[in-house]
């Protein structure tokens, strides 16, 4: 700890004014961290265990096969199904800049029968594409499996991303609360918690969604934008 008592008479005599500005400079640095978004409470994602992976039926991957670098991603942790408690879920998906980008969506059943399908336009500047299931789509049924399926198509070829879901129940706990993103997280349910981050337009949000993306080792895209999104076109 700083000590700016004097120590001998000719500190004494230094003019107030000089010690007054000294104090303002040293205490500038600690006043302006205290407002930044950074320093806020974190919370971290607590997935559940015991909950697996199902059997990929459809091929594809959570990152495109056929890309080199900077490649289309589908933003869930690895080694567990991701899970919702929503009835129609928000799914996230990295995908780089790119002309004429199109995307191909696909909701499957637990018996691969195809449920919803719809197609829609993405802009040309790269980032992260929350996709809402749309009103019109089927509601996910609680303690089911599903896989959903994202083709993009643009000048340059075609990528294809899978990705699987559940639908589980909030602990009465929970249930009983308001839903935050720090409740989604303690009940392992990881694209709700994404889902409430990125409505939040406050800043700590931001900061949050980026730690918790980085925490399952997407640090390479954990900056980009969130893009605007999406528009169906059939």
């Amino acid at each position: 700890m700083l000590n700016f008592l004097p120590r001998s008479k000719t500190m004494i005599a230094k003019p107030l004014l000089v010690s007054s500005l000294l104090l303002a400079v040293l205490l500038a640095p600690s006043l302006e961290s205290s407002a930044n978004p950074s320093q806020f409470q974190r919370f971290f994602y607590k997935p559940r265990t015991g909950m697996g992976i199902p059997q990929n039926s459809l091929g594809g991957t959570t990152r495109s096969d056929s890309c080199k670098s900077n490649c289309p991603i589908v933003l869930v942790p690895a080694d567990t199904i991701p899970l919702t408690a929503s009835a129609k879920p928000s799914f996230l998906f990295y995908v780089p800049s790119m002309k004429e980008g199109k995307a191909l969506f696909q909701l499957f059943d637990q018996q691969d029968d195809k449920v919803f399908q719809t197609t829609f336009d993405l802009t040309a500047t790269g980032g992260i594409v929350q996709f809402n299931l749309p009103n019109d789509a089927p509601n996910l049924e609680t303690g089911k499996n599903y896989q959903w399926r994202v083709v993009i198509r643009n000048t340059e070829g075609t990528n294809e991303l899978k990705g699987f879901v559940r639908r589980v129940s909030l602990s009465a706990k929970v249930n009983s609360q308001p839903q935050t993103a720090e409740t989604y997280a303690q009940e392992g349910i990881w694209l709700d918690m994404l889902k409430t981050l990125v409505d939040d337009k406050a800043p700590e949000a931001t900061v949050q969604m980026r730690e918790l993306l980085k925490s399952v080792k997407f640090e390479a895209i954990a900056n980009q934008p969130l893009l605007k999104c999406c528009k169906p076109i059939n």
